[in-house]
């Protein structure tokens, strides 16, 4: 009865070290492989990093695979520039403005003529802006977009707006009431008065380019894949060239 006893407890004795050495190692291996893979992912990144990095450079598509060090990957980084009606700028802040190009960048030229809607997205209930519109023969049209009437306007620059929409995925508090008639116009430049704003601009046909978009995809050779999309604005105006009071 003792001899079974003691089988017995040797027996439970052995399986819980068994089975704590296979736990043990599973997580070993778990762990190794999560390095490894993290691992991957870094390199594969860094890899389609070089590419975009590559593309700025020579303006001309680049596989992946034949940059120094990368012979491991596959892929391609290249310029990915689409027209389209609509354009949303980055978040900006106050007094930051955007330049927004009506004609073909660099030598601003085969002006675009057609009519555009601005939109606004802001955290704040009440989003100003300042567009200023600079003609071929250099001369200036400014407006303000101000929902709440919070600018002295003596000069009657204010433009209509009402409630926003719905535009590339981004909900917009306000948008202009009619869109404005562009005709001659080199470039519009959108600053900020007051809170943090987002713009949307949605025009009538296809806009000019603004920037150069390039898209760089590595695979390593164990099938991690990473993608990047870089946009690269063409340059912008300082703000302090247009600053204005009302």
């Amino acid at each position: 009865m003792k001899k079974g006893q003691v089988l017995l407890i040797v027996v439970m004795f052995l399986a819980t070290a068994l089975t704590v050495a296979l736990t043990a190692t599973y997580q070993s291996i778990t762990e190794t492989q999560l390095t490894k893979l993290e691992e991957e992912n870094q390199k594969a990144l860094a890899a389609a990093e070089a590419g975009v990095e590559a593309v700025l450079n020579q303006k001309t598509p680049v596989n992946i695979g034949s940059l120094p060090n990368l012979s491991s990957f596959s892929g391609q980084a290249e310029i990915k520039n689409t027209l389209s009606t609509t354009f949303i700028t980055p978040l900006l802040q106050k007094d930051e403005q955007y330049t927004f190009y009506l004609a073909n960048y660099p030598n601003l030229n085969s002006y675009w003529n057609g009519s555009l809607n601005i939109y606004l997205k802001t955290e704040s209930a009440c989003p100003s802006l300042e567009l200023t519109q600079i003609k071929n023969d250099n001369s200036l049209i400014r407006n303000i977009i101000d929902p709440c009437n919070k600018i002295n306007d003596p000069n009657n620059l204010r433009l209509g707006t009402t409630t926003g929409e719905l535009l590339d995925g981004f909900n917009f508090n306000y948008k202009l009431s009619n869109s404005i008639s562009i005709a001659n116009t080199k470039i519009l430049i959108i600053r900020i008065l007051f809170a943090p704003t987002r713009i949307g601009i949605k025009g009538s046909t296809d806009l000019p380019l603004q920037g150069t978009t390039i898209l760089s995809v590595a695979q390593s050779n164990t099938g991690i894949e990473k993608k990047i999309q870089l946009f690269q604005s063409y340059p912008q105006i300082p703000s302090e060239f247009f600053v204005t009071s009302f």
